[in-house]
């Protein structure tokens, strides 16, 4: 089981600031329940962070890796 964070805009969609799920263990297959679970996701750009780094590619993870999904962010 993981836990994933949910930040933002995203977490309006989701309704929960942390999601748990069970037998995830690549970012390919975190998508994919995602958007069965929650289909507004797939209309947002977000960005997923594993352990703190934003990953752009398929990355697999341990059920100890901390999770993120973050929205489109900007700052100055």
């Amino acid at each position: 089981m993981i836990k994933v964070m949910v930040y933002g805009q995203l977490e309006n969609i989701t309704g929960a600031s942390v999601i748990t799920l069970d037998s995830i263990s690549d970012t390919d297959t975190l998508t994919e329940n995602l958007f069965k679970q929650f289909p507004l996701l797939k209309h947002k750009k977000f960005l997923v962070a594993i352990n703190q780094q934003v990953v752009t590619e398929k990355t697999t993870f341990d059920s100890n890796a901390e999770i993120a999904l973050l929205p489109p962010f900007s700052g100055g």
